[in-house]
């Protein structure tokens, strides 16, 4: 009996595992340290992981060390389920959660590097981030391109490093920013 009932819990687990891997989806933004955008898309519910890299420029084989990620913005790749929270939703929290008034970077991160830009894979995801757009809006959006994760060790580094991440977060001024943009 219990062969069959740890038969029958570890097809169960497989199976919801391989259903949630069939249904996953991509989606990926720029919105100026990757550390806060992970940590702000992270929470919300259908999100099953965010990656921190660079995507959007030219430059092969982009590395966090100074001066060698090239024209490559630093950018979140989401992975998400699309039956819980939809392209549309994605798209509303980034601009929730991003200062789509600056183009020459984010709070306190000047440059390209740390400029906004929404990534779509289709033109029906355009239209949407286009739509979606708020009417002040200088936040390019862009075919998707190569993603290129970090290193570990800048994975979840909000976690990581949860005082360092607060202190950097609080003093670039990401947060009141967002406060004012949005009406809080």
């Amino acid at each position: 009996m219990k062969n069959i009932i740890f038969a029958a819990a570890a097809f169960f687990l497989f199976s919801s595992m391989a259903s949630t891997a069939a249904t996953a989806e991509t989606f990926t933004y720029s919105g100026g340290c990757f550390w806060c955008t992970e940590a702000d898309t992270e929470k919300l519910d259908g999100v099953s992981e965010v990656i921190s890299g660079f995507t959007g420029g030219t430059s092969p084989s982009p590395r966090y060390e100074a001066g060698k990620w090239g024209d490559h913005r630093e950018a979140a790749q989401v992975v998400y389920d699309p039956k819980i929270i939809s392209y549309e939703e994605l798209v509303r929290h980034v601009y929730a959660t991003i200062d789509y008034e600056d183009g020459d970077g984010q709070f306190c991160d000047r440059g390209r590097s740390y400029s906004p830009a929404i990534y779509y894979k289709t033109d029906a995801e355009r239209l949407i981030a286009e739509r979606l757009a708020p009417k002040n809006s200088v936040v390019p959006i862009e075919p998707e391109s190569v993603f290129y994760p970090v290193r570990n060790e800048h994975q979840d580094y909000y976690k990581k490093q949860s005082f360092r991440y607060t202190y950097y977060r609080f003093g670039c001024g990401r947060d009141s920013r967002l406060d004012t943009l949005n009406g809080n």
